[in-house]
């Protein structure tokens, strides 16, 4: 199922698939959030939030943002399984910011095409 403009990018849904690609993924902290990256086929993304982020509001607000980033830098990304984790502070940190450790991190991650 696609959301918004994922161009081919699947959504993940149920907590099993959530939970497999926490135990089999590389991770990265960021300012903001943690990113899981699994080398795959398949193009597949989850966002979700803690309830550490706060209120529905504060936690749906945070998922926004996020996916907002991702639809931007999607087009540099290779195939993969990508989750994004909102963290505590996510939604006090201006949105250029987050984009920039964001990018930072999917370098890290070895996700970004050259």
């Amino acid at each position: 199922k696609k959301i918004g403009r994922l161009k081919e990018y699947e959504t993940l849904k149920a907590t099993r698939e959530f939970s497999s690609v926490y135990n089999h993924a590389k991770k990265w902290h960021y300012e903001g959030a943690l990113v899981f990256y699994t080398n795959d086929t398949a193009k597949r993304v989850g966002f979700t939030a803690s309830k550490k982020v706060g209120n529905a509001i504060k936690r749906n607000l945070a998922k926004r943002r996020l996916r907002a980033i991702f639809l931007e830098i999607q087009d540099n990304l290779h195939d993969g399984v990508y989750v994004f984790v909102a963290k505590e502070k996510m939604n006090q940190i201006p949105y250029e910011v987050l984009k920039k450790s964001l990018i930072w991190s999917m370098k890290k991650l070895n996700c970004v095409k050259e």
